[in-house]
């Protein structure tokens, strides 16, 4: 069947999630992405998950470069600097994610590449942006869930700030750059024109926190994380997770005249309104948690979804796995280690009834594809060998 991005070649150059996850997505879809590495490949191949690879690779490289081709090259050297450029010269979009002035150092610039590639879409991404006072400064997921507010906002209000438990600025901002580039790749579709995108991660972290910092910045009000442990300082009560006689479980929005009828808790009904559910949000959750501490979750769950109170298990990757709607929606995979066997992941989160996505390839092993890429960019197989002779490619 075909994709909606047959046709689509990625030149690559990115590395750890912000990039390489945004690039799997488009690769998912049919796209041609030539993934241009160093020699031996990106670092984040050999970086730990709890102190430790899965067969000799990261498990978070597994995660975000299937479906690619690799390339690896010395970029340092005029060699390998042009090999990248005859890639990035017949490649519909371009994406990397170095520091500001990387790319330039390497002879890689938009500017480099429009004069080969007049109508290419260039995509930046970074940690603050190619400019501006903290331009040279490193990007990194906690670094930005600190300076954007996300960990001072997160968790119990006589904790430290509290970031989460994911790289979610990443993740975000990998998302933020597949969207734009497709509506980059549309609008060259229809005008023939290229552009250079930019996006970075504190951007992104700003993006995602879009209503708590309109309510902050236009309320005369201050918001303070809950206590008790209210899941979010802008909401009143029940919001946030529960335990129970034998684990714990979330209840997000519910009306207290529902929530009382349901547990026999009358003294809920005192906190009528919005106005109040916020004030007393700690009292609510005290009085309803003592309750649900009683109750063991299936009990729970069943009592309150047949009232339809908004509430779900609190479950560990163990359970995700086995959760019977994951099963059904297809979400776990199963695809082809790049040193042998198999290895499980998290598949296409979105179904296209006519041009869903395919999971063809595992990711490759760093260089897999040097030899088959510049053939089809018109080298021969003396130049091929010449230049992984000279250390240029590999």
């Amino acid at each position: 069947m075909k994709q909606a991005l047959d046709g689509i070649t990625i030149a690559d150059f990115t590395q750890m999630m912000q990039g390489p996850w945004a690039t799997q997505k488009l690769a998912d879809m049919g796209a041609d992405v030539i993934k241009i590495e160093r020699i031996g490949g990106e670092w984040e191949r050999k970086l730990p998950a709890g102190g430790e690879l899965y067969d000799g690779v990261s498990p978070f490289f597994l995660a975000m470069n299937r479906n690619k081709r690799s390339v690896t090259l010395d970029l340092k050297s005029e060699g390998g600097q042009q090999v990248a450029l005859d890639i990035a010269a017949e490649a519909d979009a371009v994406v990397e994610n170095f520091r500001p002035g990387v790319m330039e150092k390497f002879n890689l610039s938009y500017d480099d590449v429009r004069e080969v590639n007049p109508e290419v879409v260039y995509v930046s991404a970074s940690g603050f942006g190619s400019d501006g006072p903290y331009a040279d400064r490193p990007g990194q997921d906690l670094l930005l869930q600190a300076m954007s507010g996300l960990a001072n906002y997160t968790g119990r209000k006589d904790d430290p700030p509290t970031p989460v438990g994911t790289a979610v600025v990443d993740e975000h901002s990998a998302t933020l750059i597949a969207l734009n580039t497709m509506f980059a790749l549309f609008h060259k579709e229809r005008t023939g024109e290229g552009q250079r995108l930019e996006a970075n991660l504190l951007n992104a972290a700003l993006d995602f926190q879009c209503q708590e910092l309109t309510a902050a910045m236009n309320m005369d009000k201050d918001f303070e994380r809950s206590k008790e442990g209210v899941a979010q300082a802008w909401l009143g009560g029940p919001y946030g997770i529960y335990e129970t006689a034998d684990g714990y479980v979330a209840i997000a929005m519910t009306p207290m005249d529902v929530l009382a009828d349901v547990t026999g808790l009358d003294e809920l009904k005192e906190f009528d309104g919005e106005e109040a559910t916020y004030e007393h949000r700690d009292e609510i959750k005290r009085i309803l948690e003592a309750y649900t501490r009683t109750q063991p979750t299936d009990e729970l769950l069943e009592k309150f979804l047949t009232a339809d109170i908004w509430i779900s298990s609190v479950e560990d990757f163990d359970d995700v796995q086995a959760n019977p709607q994951i099963q059904h929606n297809d979400m776990i995979v199963e695809l082809d280690h790049p040193d042998g066997g198999t290895f499980r992941t998290v598949g296409p989160p979105v179904d296209h009834s006519e041009t869903p996505a395919s999971l063809e390839e595992g990711p490759p092993n760093p260089g897999q594809h040097t030899e088959e890429v510049l053939a089809e960019h018109g080298y021969d197989e003396e130049t091929i060998a010449n230049l992984r002779h000279q250390g240029v490619a590999e």
